[in-house]
């Protein structure tokens, strides 16, 4: 029945009227509690089952809240890398297509501005040199892994802080929620592969918790009106960070340098979201 109201329509489209951040307030303080070890423990096992989450790829230990439970790590080897450029992350494939600056990226029916999603009428990154290429959208699921990676060997430049609301970013949300990657917060990382071609991965805050967490840049640096320098130099397939909660990256690369997404309904972390020619 919780799952249904939460998917709700009606429940959905009142969504903008609830106080998001006292919510993720309230709730990120529930998912950090350690005490008492036997509720975590309930609570895992309850969340396990109602999602028929499976840990076989995951490190088996016990877990001392919901929050180390929903940023477990993976076993080693649990994720080979494949070729080209790979998803940063775990989850459903929901858009992918050409990026056009004159017409809306279309995801799930709804039409949005790449300018919009990236800039968010607070920053200039000229976009001109993304015109014909390409993006890919994975939403993390709650139930899912929710650690970013470095899709191919590079440098994240900088960080561009969007602030904005948190609704969620199910695919049941998408259809009954209009405009939700130009509303909620976001981290846009520039980057620089090893190749010489610049990407953007926009990191998406999805509702309650919101949780994007960049690992080395602390919030307070990142959050601000204008771009914070990174510098980060990364291995494909290293960890840059994580969502506290389910969420969704938009990764969006120039023309030339890939085909088109790959057409799976899901991908994996590790697993080649986009080809790049040799």
């Amino acid at each position: 029945m919780r799952e249904r109201l939460h998917r709700h329509p009606a429940f959905l489209r009142a969504y903008r009227f609830l106080p998001h951040r006292l919510l993720g307030r309230g709730v990120a303080r529930m998912t950090a509690a350690t005490r008492p070890a036997w509720a975590i423990d309930a609570a895992v096992r309850f969340w396990k089952r109602r999602d028929n989450i499976v840990l076989d790829d995951f490190e088996q230990r016990r877990f001392e809240s919901l929050d180390d439970f929903f940023l477990r790590k993976l076993r080693p080897g649990a994720r080979p890398l494949g070729d080209g450029f790979v998803s940063p992350a775990d989850g459903n494939l929901v858009g992918r297509g050409c990026v056009e600056l004159n017409a809306p990226m279309v995801i799930k029916g709804q039409r949005l501005s790449v300018e919009r999603v990236v800039n968010g009428g607070i920053h200039s990154l000229d976009l001109s040199a993304y015109d014909g290429g390409n993006f890919a959208v994975v939403f993390l699921t709650p139930r899912g892994y929710h650690r970013v990676h470095m899709p191919v060997a590079g440098e994240v430049l900088d960080v561009r802080w969007i602030p904005g609301r948190y609704f969620p970013q199910n695919e049941t949300a998408l259809d009954h929620i209009p405009r939700i990657y130009e509303r909620n917060e976001r981290a846009v990382l520039r980057c620089r592969a090893r190749a010489g071609y610049e990407f953007l991965m926009v990191m998406v805050g999805a509702s309650l918790i919101g949780g994007i967490v960049l690992h080395g840049l602390p919030r307070d640096e990142w959050m601000r009106t204008f771009p914070a320098p990174w510098g980060r130099l990364a291995q494909r397939g290293e960890e840059l960070g994580h969502f506290a909660f389910g969420s969704t990256i938009v990764c969006i690369l120039p023309p030339g340098v890939s085909g088109p997404a790959v057409r799976h309904p899901s991908v994996q972390m590790g697993q080649t979201l986009f080809s790049i020619p040799p």
